[in-house]
């Protein structure tokens, strides 16, 4: 791909930006639209020549279209200062939905991001999916707040529902709770993402550990009480864990377990929150499905 030429042109009447600028809020189908126009080579990037042609339309819609080159400029500086969170000078579709008034879809950018081809979503993209619809972060995903994940997911796939349809919801529901104890889990989750191969051998590895005890041995190892755990005690908590649960690990195990896990999560000091969900399973009593709506 070329580099962008400093006097590209676009004629505002021909940019779909400018026909769709002055919604209050798009659809996810439009802003999937308005995407798919400016990532020409669908690699889940604005770059180059595509994030030149992207800003110059911005440009002409909301300064109009007698700016000289050093306002542009200006005004590329201040937008992708305000977008590009990670400072790669490209654009994803989560950071380019920060200033386009999309409707409420929390998984549209992940589902963009995912679709792309070999495109994995990381451990953090997949807890912040989590966490979105885990509200009361209690491990698992009850009827209600299925209920949002659920329309989301069908929103922005090709499926065409009712979505006010309580049956179909609640046969959709009974397609993700695979042990069928009346939640949906986080692997349960994970299993329709094209997450990390090491985060989805860590997720295989949480069962072995209930909820009740990880805190227990968490809560021991965290002694400052700062809510987080040093990487460098991650062979301890495994070791106590196993202990705790009565699991057989080697101590090859546990040093393969606590590599995974550094690697997963990438940074010198895990929270509680994040680390709780890898490394414990809840089990709640199995209730009879209720409906969601």
């Amino acid at each position: 791909m070329t580099e962008p030429s400093a006097h590209t042109s676009l004629h505002r009447k021909s940019s779909i930006l400018s026909q769709l600028y002055d919604k209050k809020h798009f659809t996810s189908q439009e802003f999937r639209r308005l995407w798919d126009f400016y990532d020409k080579d669908g690699n889940g990037y604005l770059e180059y020549a595509e994030l030149e042609r992207f800003l110059r339309d911005l440009t002409e819609v909301t300064l109009g279209i007698d700016v000289d080159e050093g306002e542009y400029r200006k005004f590329q500086t201040k937008i992708m200062s305000m977008m590009d969170d990670n400072k790669n000078g490209k654009l994803e579709a989560k950071e380019l939905s920060k200033i386009i008034p999309t409707e409420e879809n929390f998984l549209l950018c992940y589902s963009i991001q995912s679709q792309n081809a070999g495109a994995t979503l990381t451990c953090q993209d997949f807890l912040d999916i989590w966490t979105h619809y885990d509200k009361d972060a209690s491990g698992f995903i009850d009827h209600a707040e299925a209920k949002d994940f659920m329309v989301d997911l069908l929103k922005v796939s090709s499926v065409k529902v009712d979505l006010t349809n309580v049956t179909y919801l609640d046969t959709f529901f009974r397609s993700f709770d695979i042990d069928e104890n009346g939640v949906i889990e986080i692997d349960e989750m994970a299993s329709i993402f094209p997450v990390e191969e090491n985060f989805r051998i860590a997720l295989r590895q949480r069962k072995m550990f209930t909820k009740d005890k990880f805190d227990k041995v968490y809560h021991k190892i965290d002694t400052d009480k700062k809510g987080s755990v040093s990487t460098s005690k991650l062979p301890e908590l495994l070791r106590d864990l196993a202990k705790s649960n009565k699991v057989k690990l080697s101590e090859s195990d546990i040093t393969v377990m606590s590599d995974n896990l550094r690697q997963i999560f990438n940074k010198a000091e895990i929270p509680y929150t994040e680390l709780s969900m890898i490394l414990s399973s809840h089990q709640p009593k199995k209730k009879p499905l209720s409906r969601i709506l």
